[in-house]
Parts: C-alpha cells; structure tokens; sequence
C-alpha cells in the first residue's frame, strides 16, 4: 500500500474494538515498527490467564493470515494475585478486566525505517477503506481533577516507605496514586492521542478502544521483547532528570543523571531483579546485562536504563516467561512482593491498567510488551 503516517490511518477507524502500538520516536531498541489491528476477530477478557493460556496452545489455523495468530491487548496489574498470594485491592471507578486479548481480521504494519505500509486482513477489499477525517485538534475542557490520595497523605506514606526502608524490610518501592476528572462533553478520545504524540512522543505509545472505553499510553518503557527463537530482552528504567531548552542546561541535566549515585544504585536494583526474573525461565549462564546505565533523552525528560537479555528454555512457552516477570518490577520495587504488599496497603485501590503491559503475543511465537506508565484511561462514547 501507498505510506501513509499511522495516525492517519487510524483516525479514520470507526469500529468499536481496535488497536495502535505506534512507535512515535525510533529507539535502539524499538520503534521500526507499528501495528493497526481493526475488525475483530476473537476477544478474551478475564481477570486470570487460563483462558488466554489456552487459546494460544490451540495450533494456529493454516489459512489464516500472516498476523490472525496475533493477539493484542492488555495485561492489566491485578494479574499479580493470579501469580502470588497478595493483598486484593479495593476496586477503582473504571471497571476494566485485568486481561483483554484480542485477534483481528485486518493488521496493518508500518515499517518505519522503509516507510513501507502492508496490509494484512482476510477480508475483501472494501473493507478496508476509511474516510479520514481533516478537522483540527480541540482541546477538551475538564471541569473537574481530584485524586483519592491528597498531597500530604502521599508524602506520608512515601515517609512511611523510607523508614521501611531503614528498617531493612525493602531496598525500595513504587508508591502511585490516581487522578480523576471530568470534561464538559465528550472529546475527541482519538484527537486527543494524536496530541500526545505530537507533545510527547515515545517508542511505546498505544491506543485501545473497547466500546467505550479508551486507553491512552504513553511509555518509553521496554517490559519484554521475545523473538520467535526465544531470545529475550527487557529493558527496565530507574532515574529520571528534567529536559530544559537551553542546550547546556539540558547538558548538565543529562550528565547529573548519568552520574547520580542514588540513580544508579535504584537502577541496579530492578536491573537486578529483572535478571533474577528471567532465569526463572532463561537456560542458566544466558542472561546478560547489555548498556547498564544507559542514559536516553525523550521530549520532556532523560531516563536511565539498563538492558538485560537471555534466552529462554526450550521447555517454556512465551507466556510462562512473561508470568515469571509480571508486573514489571520497575513498577513494583524490590524485593518485588514485599514491595507489592506494601504498596497495596498503603494505596488500597487498585491499579487497574496501570503498572501492567501493553502489546502483542503471537501464538506462533514471540512478543513486544511495554510497560504501562503515564497512561489516560477514559469512559464515554
């Protein structure tokens, strides 16, 4: 097919089941390609992974196309008490199942690097023609912003973590609260993605829609990427240093990261628990750390990550792999369950999406995972 820039393609989608993973920045790690996958074909919500589990045992059809054994979708947070004994969390507003995996009809891919667009679908061709949409962006008015937990209770309780910390119980953890609003009418939930992406664009940025409900991410964060052969990488993220306009400033601003003990330090410890994570499911002596302290520049911030890869067992599936690693542990903290616990207690609601995974699992093998952070969830048509 003739290029065309994702997010045109897509904002001429009007299905009520859909998704972009849209590379908006190219990274050595990510960002060749994105993925529109509309008309759906099969949909599996659950709050565990047994039925999910099972589809992707299931051998996939010989006539489907290149992309039909490609689920995409969400591993939401609370799959964690499906993995551990853990605290369960008080429901939040936005009801949403923990798992939704999802198979389509049509997959188109973008590949970046060529500017290259192909379609996937089994479906005849006039289907597959949209009308795009040529009106501006307008920004939505909100008339309201609260969060559960007020500035003072979070300061306490982030007290709270650091005499913990002290007291031995944990290295560190990952205290989120939520903010919740209202708008005046119903926006434009694709029109405001699209001004993501132009502010703040990232290799992981994803759109989902589910009837009435739309998620909205953006992540720099690689949770786990398996290839076909089952070699793996991850790519968690601990430190962060502002962007500044003035090109010294912003300078000094990356160094400091690159050189900040405490950093480093709180980047080791999830590396590390990300290492012991994947020999869970790794052959032993594979797993290696590639660019510890990695310091990469996005639009607003510098983050420092590290990369840590293996090779999986031949005695493993992909989605063994992934439940050995869920949640992500830079979203947790370590020791991962004592941080988790903690966390739990002091947040009471839960987290819903936030904190989990978005992406692919190909039930031929291999996946691209990010990890779900600075993320807007909506409800309404």
């Amino acid at each position: 097919m003739p290029w065309m820039d994702p997010l045109e393609l897509a904002a001429g989608i009007d299905e009520s089941h859909w998704v972009l993973l849209y590379s908006g920045t190219s990274t050595n790690y990510s960002g060749g390609y994105s993925y529109l996958a509309c008309h759906l074909a099969e949909r599996i919500e659950s709050d565990d992974f047994a039925a999910f589990e099972e589809k992707l045992a299931t051998p996939p059809a010989a006539n489907g196309h290149a992309f039909s054994q490609r689920w995409f979708g969400l591993l939401g947070y609370g799959l964690k008490n499906k993995l551990e004994k853990l605290p369960i969390d008080q429901p939040n507003w936005f009801e949403l199942p923990s798992l939704v995996m999802m198979r389509f009809h049509t997959v188109y891919v973008f590949d970046h690097s060529k500017q290259e667009l192909t379609c996937h679908s089994d479906l005849p061709a006039e289907n597959l023609n949209y009308n795009i949409p040529l009106h501006g962006y307008i920004a939505p008015v909100i008339t309201s912003l609260t969060s559960p937990m007020s500035d003072k209770e979070y300061l306490a309780k982030a007290a709270y973590i650091i005499e913990k910390i002290q007291e031995g119980e944990l290295y560190q953890a990952n205290l989120t609260r939520k903010f919740i609003g209202n708008f005046d009418s119903y926006p434009d939930h694709f029109g405001i993605f699209r001004k993501l992406c132009e502010v703040s664009p990232a290799p992981y940025s994803a759109y989902i829609r589910l009837e009435e409900k739309h998620i909205l991410s953006s992540s720099p964060e690689q949770f786990l990427k398996i290839t076909p052969h089952g070699y793996t990488k991850s790519r968690p993220i601990k430190g962060t240093a502002p962007r500044f306009t003035d090109f010294e400033q912003d300078k000094a601003s990356k160094e400091a990261l690159a050189q900040s003990t405490k950093d480093r330090a709180e980047n080791l410890m999830i590396t590390d628990l990300m290492r012991n994570d994947l020999s869970r499911c790794c052959l032993p002596g594979s797993i290696k750390v590639e660019r510890p302290f990695e310091v990469t520049s996005h639009a607003t911030i510098h983050h420092m990550s590290s990369t840590v890869c293996g090779q999986k067992g031949q005695e493993y599936n992909d989605l063994q792999l992934i439940k050995a690693c869920f949640p992500p542990g830079s979203m947790t903290g370590a020791p991962k369950i004592r941080a988790i616990k903690l966390c739990s207690e002091l947040e009471k609601l839960e987290r819903g999406i936030y904190s989990g995974a978005i992406g692919w699992i190909d039930s031929k093998g291999g996946c691209e995972l990010s990890v779900v952070i600075r993320t807007l969830v909506m409800e309404g048509l």
